[in-house]
């Protein structure tokens, strides 16, 4: 779940895997679709060297819980996304060739 905990953490318990980071980390966010398969990613620069891409991939009609929760991150923190965006627009562009 997409969180406003001030930090970044990455912690493994019980098997399982949980990321967290701030919201002036995310550098950007998608949602697109293609043919029958839908695609929501997010962008995170964590320190001055290191960048991190979410990527989530799926079919069908139900929306994944990840992906709502993106949707309603962006909806609430399209400001500040677009001007992180803005920010680190070369950045940005590097990651997203890199994929």
């Amino acid at each position: 779940m997409l969180e406003k905990n001030g930090g970044n953490t990455m912690a493994k318990k019980d098997n399982m895997i949980t990321l967290s980071f701030s919201p002036e980390e995310i550098m950007g966010a998608d949602i697109a679709k293609s043919g029958e398969y839908k695609y929501a990613s997010i962008g995170i620069k964590r320190g001055d060297t290191e960048r991190m891409r979410i990527s989530y991939e799926w079919s069908g009609e139900g929306i994944p819980d990840f992906v709502m929760a993106l949707m309603g991150y962006i909806q609430a923190n399209k400001e500040e996304i677009e001007k992180n965006k803005k920010e680190f627009e070369d950045e940005y562009a590097e990651l997203k060739e890199r994929l």
